[in-house]
């Protein structure tokens, strides 16, 4: 993940509690994180609250995270952002659906959206939502916050090459759910045109 700030500088500053070193930690890595968020939970408020969360941890852990390089800074603010995750479902113990709301910014801003772009991304949305959890967060590293399997691989806690097959067995698993899906939808058109 590229950043636009002296990362070791900034760290160091933030260890010394210089809350301009969180802020610019936040202004680089704040939008990534609401990303990651944001698919996992599907609402835009609850996913800023998660971002928020985030970077209070941050602000209470920097003075014991030992900086190894980039990596390693990803890889504890991805973990960061996963624990915030699942502590916030267990306590409202329910995901909602993910909205098609333009605050994503999934898609490219110079296209149009067409019915079938939003039927695409609604069965995708629903695809995903079928993965196992794991599945879902390599998936969401990788394509919507976009990270490397390096990155991944730090933050779950695996090796490159699990991670890699985790992405294979999810996008399988994903093109087999919507081809399913395609199928049904075009055996429900048929049984719709012969009535």
């Amino acid at each position: 993940m590229p950043s636009s700030i002296d990362l070791p500088s900034a760290i160091a500053r933030a260890r010394e509690g210089q809350a301009q070193a969180i802020r610019e930690l936040y202004d680089v890595y704040s939008d990534p994180v609401r990303r990651y968020c944001y698919v996992r939970l599907g609402d835009s408020e609850s996913a800023q609250d998660c971002v928020q969360e985030v970077f209070v941890c941050i602000w209470k852990g920097v003075k014991n995270f030992e900086y190894r390089g980039d990596l390693s800074f990803t890889a504890w603010l991805y973990t960061i952002a996963n624990n915030v995750l699942v502590s916030y479902v267990r306590k409202r113990r329910r995901v909602q659906q993910v909205p098609l709301t333009p605050e994503l910014n999934l898609t490219d801003p110079r296209s149009h959206d067409s019915a079938r772009n939003i039927c695409d991304r609604l069965a995708l949305r629903d695809a995903i939502s079928q993965l196992t959890t794991e599945q879902q967060q390599v998936i969401t590293l990788k394509f919507f916050v976009g990270l490397s399997n390096l990155e991944i691989a730090e933050i779950v806690g695996r090796s490159e090459g699990a991670v890699k097959a985790l992405q294979h067995r999810a996008i399988n698993r994903l093109q087999h759910i919507l081809s399913n899906e395609c199928a049904s939808l075009f055996a429900d058109f048929s049984v719709g045109e012969m009535a």
